[in-house]
């Protein structure tokens, strides 16, 4: 015994950890695990009803399984508002509602129809859900969305994570987490982007399961996907301008009845799948303004240099090499060097928009041989043609902000920073609104081609 508190005088650390074993290990032992007392949901979904709002849950609840795989479960629970239909979906599930690991929350088109600042305010003043939670509509209801999600990460490896932060940090897609939002709706200019993933039915690029009879709606032969689709059409369609509205009409429309009575015939089953096509939604004053298509959010983010991996393609490229080729070049990373200036009393933008370029494919004649020791062919034909095109989808989108004074470049943030007194005056002397700014700036865009 002498040798122990001898021990111990050396090594007061050593009866520190004895007693902190002695207080907690006990505890910690017959401690049940989170996950029993706790729901974990990943996806929240929100709709309304005729009862009020229905919130959707995605919800790990654990299992005694031979295997490592990840189980989820799709909670439903409507009541008048949103923090009562939590409150009911608790109680349904006999567990605590965490959200320390939900990574999205979906909005329904339907309620996008009105502000839905009042649907996310719940939300927004939970303190477990992260600040990084990204905020995402689609066509049909979140609780059908999340349902054919569910049946999606059943049958493979792709689930909505996934989805959803590749495109973000790729090419086509500007997410918006929940307090991004906030920031557009609470800003001068009152409008935001919304990341839009639908479920679509028909011969369409996307990714397909066949196991849907478990999707409300959706997997029946009562044709509830064919009235949703029908919505979604018709809302798109009223949203856009006129070009955006007939090619979303065309890749998002519901098939024609010869087509479904075909495809029933054949297979029997029809084919949804979930789309992400890189478009989006504008939202104004919290409500959904417009469609924007690929191509109009591509235009804008040439304008993002955080925005990487676009893919340019030419068509019928001819010069002292090639005649009526076809390139196609990636972006591997772009830089800008911009200045903001007033002219003449006028705000001009000047961007220098450097792009550090690889060929990925050209396909051609066989005589079309380029001899070249660059490791990128780049013709001085080549160069007018990226920075035509270039420079064409940028004002095509400039255009389209400018048609529904949204602001989304935060021009009239950017000026009024770094020219504040000239912004005050151009302001008063034109008697506009911040929402009216972008459509007086004038752009100059400058396109520089680096091959790597």
């Amino acid at each position: 015994m002498k040798k122990v508190i001898d021990a111990v005088k050396r090594a007061p650390m050593l009866l520190a950890l004895v007693l902190i074993a002695f207080c907690f290990f006990p505890t910690a032992i017959i401690a049940p695990s989170e996950s029993a007392v706790n729901a974990i949901v990943t996806a929240v979904g929100l709709d309304k009803n005729d009862d009020g709002y229905e919130v959707t849950l995605m919800t790990f609840l654990s299992h005694p399984n031979q295997s490592y795989s990840e189980q989820y479960e799709v909670i439903s629970c409507s009541a008048p508002s949103v923090s009562e239909a939590f409150t009911n979906a608790s109680l349904q599930i006999g567990k605590n509602i965490s959200l320390f690991h939900t990574h999205t929350a979906i909005v329904s088109e339907r309620l996008l129809a009105e502000d839905i600042t009042s649907s996310l305010d719940y939300l927004s003043r939970v303190a477990s859900l992260p600040q990084s939670c990204v905020l995402i509509s689609t066509n049909v209801t979140s609780k059908q969305f999340l349902e054919f999600v569910q049946e999606l990460d059943k049958e493979s490896d792709i689930n909505l994570e996934d989805l959803l932060f590749y495109t973000s940090n790729y090419i086509l897609w500007k997410y918006t987490t929940i307090n991004s939002f906030y920031e557009g709706y609470f800003s001068p200019v009152k409008a935001s982007l919304l990341g839009y993933l639908t479920i679509e039915q028909g011969d369409i690029n996307g990714i397909p399961i066949t196991n849907t009879e478990n999707v409300v709606g959706l997997g029946s032969s009562s044709g509830g996907g064919q009235s949703n689709g029908g919505e979604s059409g018709s809302s798109r369609g009223n949203a856009s301008n006129g070009s955006a509205n007939q090619s979303n009409q065309k890749e998002g429309a519901p098939q024609s009845d010869s087509e479904q009575s075909s495809g029933q015939n054949s297979g029997g089953a029809k084919q949804l799948q979930i789309v992400n096509d890189g478009s989006c939604l504008l939202i104004k004053e919290g409500k959904m303004q417009a469609h924007l298509t690929k191509e109009q959010l591509r235009g804008l983010n040439w304008l993002n240099s955080s925005t990487t991996g676009a893919v340019i393609t030419l068509e019928d490229v001819s010069d002292e090499n090639l005649d009526a080729a076809k390139l196609i070049y990636k972006v591997q990373r772009q830089q800008i060097l911009d200045r903001i200036e007033y002219v003449g009393g006028v705000p001009v933008y000047t961007a220098n928009i450097k792009l550090f370029i690889t060929l990925l494919e050209s396909n051609g004649s066989k005589e079309d041989t380029v001899e070249s020791k660059e490791p990128v062919y780049i013709s001085d034909t080549v160069r007018k043609l990226i920075e035509r095109q270039v420079k064409t989808e940028i004002n095509s989108s400039l255009e389209f902000l400018a048609q529904n004074n949204a602001d989304t470049l935060d021009m009239y943030e950017r000026f009024y920073q770094a020219k504040r007194a000239e912004t005050k005056d151009f302001m008063q002397t034109q008697n506009i609104s911040p929402e009216e700014f972008l459509k007086n700036v004038v752009f100059k865009v400058i396109v520089s081609l680096f091959p790597v």
